[in-house]
């Protein structure tokens, strides 16, 4: 990675238009797409697809850097919803997510398309504070009705965070030892359509056997852990190295709000939030 000065920090011109900036945190530069079939220009694709897969590569070990080159290609970027893209003080990416507004089940839901953080930054924060920089809009426009979270994952990292943001432990599916609800099993199912993968998902335990084919070995050379040892060994007995959950989280914009509220209060009077969870190398 560079070793610009971390005080300054530069951000290729042709990526500003059309992106909202927001804060990530010292010497970095995080940019906000909303639309981006509309907003995210030619010549900032262009930046992306020659500096972004060398960085996915090393977050997602077991992949190539043209299978995030085909996950840049216009036709998959038009279909998201939103995209932030942090960069270093050298302009380089560094992390990112990626969303698509679905409608699963009969539900709205925000599907986490895509996730991931270079190594030398995880643990930093930066995937939770981007990640809400995305949920919080797709939230507040649900409202006063939940919002579901869904994801296609196989790292329970990605699981113990999910499971952790929404303060409650009944609203995550699927989980150890609980049978997942009709209704979830229908956001699942569509969700699993929507992949191409509906015939791989078994609905009683939301896995998709499978669902990283497009890769040799799945994602990672060594599926990542979590800080929760009955979570990983959970995942080391339920999937294969590539297999996944859909993951299904729903979030309820009243609880949501007042939560958020409390955090710019606490942060505002300089307490310490609760630790959060080492950043992710997800992928949905």
């Amino acid at each position: 990675m560079s070793t610009t000065d971390p005080t300054s920090r530069h951000c290729p011109p042709e990526l500003l238009a059309g992106a909202k900036e927001i804060s990530v945190g010292p010497g970095f530069t995080g940019l906000l797409w909303t639309d981006v079939r509309t907003r995210l220009s030619g010549p900032a694709r262009q930046y992306l697809r020659s500096t972004f897969p060398a960085v996915a590569v090393q977050a997602f070990s077991a992949t190539t850097e043209q299978y995030w080159a085909d996950w840049l290609s216009d036709g998959k970027l038009d279909q998201l919803s939103g995209l932030v893209v942090v960069l270093d003080a050298a302009g380089l990416p560094v992390a990112w997510v990626a969303s698509n507004d679905r409608r699963f089940g009969g539900h709205r839901c925000f599907y986490a398309n895509s996730a991931g953080v270079h190594p030398d930054h995880q643990g930093t924060g930066i995937s939770s504070t981007i990640w809400r920089a995305l949920l919080r809009a797709a939230i507040v426009k649900a409202a006063p009705r939940s919002l579901y979270a869904v994801m296609r994952t196989g790292n329970p990292l990605v699981y113990g965070a999910w499971s952790a943001a929404t303060g409650r432990s009944d609203t995550t599916w699927p989980a150890p030892g609980s049978a997942v609800p009709e209704h979830v099993q229908r956001i699942a199912a569509d969700a699993a359509a929507d992949l191409g993968q509906a015939d791989r998902l078994d609905p009683r335990t939301l896995v998709i056997t499978d669902a990283y084919d497009d890769t040799g070995a799945g994602l990672w050379t060594q599926r990542p852990t979590s800080d929760r040892t009955d979570v990983d060994e959970w995942f080391a007995t339920l999937l294969g190295p590539r297999d996944a959950i859909v993951l299904v989280v729903a979030f309820h914009p009243i609880r949501v709000m007042f939560d958020e509220a409390l955090r710019q209060a606490r942060r505002a009077l300089g307490l310490r939030s609760s630790r959060s969870a080492r950043s992710s190398r997800a992928r949905g």
